[in-house]
């Protein structure tokens, strides 16, 4: 049986990101992709300037540079422009065989249509039978991660998302949010412009509010934005917010496999790619301090306390949703909103 010092589970954002970071130093890494290519995951596609920094991406792999942005309530809109771009949207496979590009050359090994079905003593198997050791296992396997099974950490907190994606023939000019409690409860809809399409969705947390409620609002919403999904599938998919900690002995989760995505946004490229990153210096020197996993985690309670207070407000959600959007259009409090989706914050 093949032995590695590192055996990374998953080829999203995370793991790749993970496998670059170890390939700069001396250890023998396994990269395991269970599907042939990457990236093949359901999402909106937006990466922030946070993640931007963690991740440089080319001009080619950029669908759309996000100079405007908007947000709506029942009653109010705030929205701001910027001279530089705000937010970049990507196609995931294709974010996906561009992260795979950049362990070219290393001494990376990446195997794809290898599923791992079972984990026991330092050692994984897959479908087809074959082995392998570590000395360090990585998941990054995703919502339904058997690393984390393994760990017996079960995944209670997830939003479930729906999505359109929608074919434009004029690229949609900004990102909007739009906040509604009767239809979206803590939650809202967006609309993420992709040069010749538009993912169009909405996401909330099964524990709180029946997904067909909102999914009924989600429709009756495009019918009142006038947004037709023509021939588009209305598709479904998981989102893990149940963060329970990265290292586990000398096993590591990262991503979303690590519970590390927004409870209130859904977001989760930046953090993947920042965990990723992480727990990789991690393995390489065990006195590492992940500062920047702490920036993800500062960032995520942030936004999971904006959640909090929504939910709390019971009846008063719409009221408070439209009191947000009186402080969005204050300049400087917008500017501070803004500056926990870039860089330094």
């Amino acid at each position: 049986m093949e032995q590695f010092d590192v055996i990374i589970v998953g080829g999203g954002p995370a793991g790749l990101q993970c496998a670059r970071e170890l390939s700069k130093s001396s250890m023998h890494i396994l990269l395991l992709e269970k599907q042939e290519g990457f990236g093949d995951k359901l999402c909106a596609g937006g990466l922030t300037t946070k993640a931007m920094e963690v991740l440089a991406l080319p001009d080619h792999i950029i669908e759309q540079k996000i100079l405007r942005t908007s947000i709506h309530s029942r009653r109010r809109d705030a929205g701001t422009v910027t001279s530089v771009p705000a937010l970049f949207t990507v196609d995931r496979r294709v974010l996906g065989k561009y992260q795979r590009s950049l362990l070219e050359g290393t001494e990376v090994e990446v195997r794809t249509n290898s599923k791992v079905i079972e984990i026991r003593d330092n050692t994984v198997v897959l479908k087809d039978g074959e082995s392998f050791g570590f000395k360090y296992l990585v998941g990054a396997d995703g919502y339904s991660s058997i690393v984390r099974r393994h760990l017996g950490l079960k995944m209670k907190k997830k939003l479930i998302g729906f999505q359109y994606t929608i074919p434009v023939q004029v690229e949609y000019p900004a990102l909007e949010i739009y906040m509604d409690a009767r239809r979206f409860s803590v939650w809202y809809a967006w609309i993420f412009p992709h040069g010749d399409s538009i993912a169009v969705g909405c996401c909330c947390d099964p524990r709180r509010v029946d997904p067909q409620k909102i999914k009924s609002g989600f429709l009756d919403w495009l019918k009142d934005r006038k947004l037709d999904p023509g021939d588009a599938r209305l598709e479904s998919y998981p989102i893990a917010y149940d963060y329970r900690g990265v290292k586990f002995g000398n096993v590591f989760l990262v991503g979303e496999a690590a519970g590390l995505a927004s409870g209130l946004t859904g977001e989760g490229i930046y953090q993947s790619l920042v965990s990723g990153q992480e727990v990789a210096n991690m393995i390489i020197d065990p006195m590492h301090k992940a500062e920047k996993l702490d920036q993800v985690l500062k960032y995520n309670h942030i936004l999971e306390r904006v959640m909090a207070a929504f939910r709390w407000s019971g009846p008063l959600r719409g009221m408070l949703q439209e009191f947000l959007l009186i402080l969005m259009n204050n300049e400087w409090l917008r500017k501070k909103i803004n500056a926990q989706f870039a860089s330094k914050s």
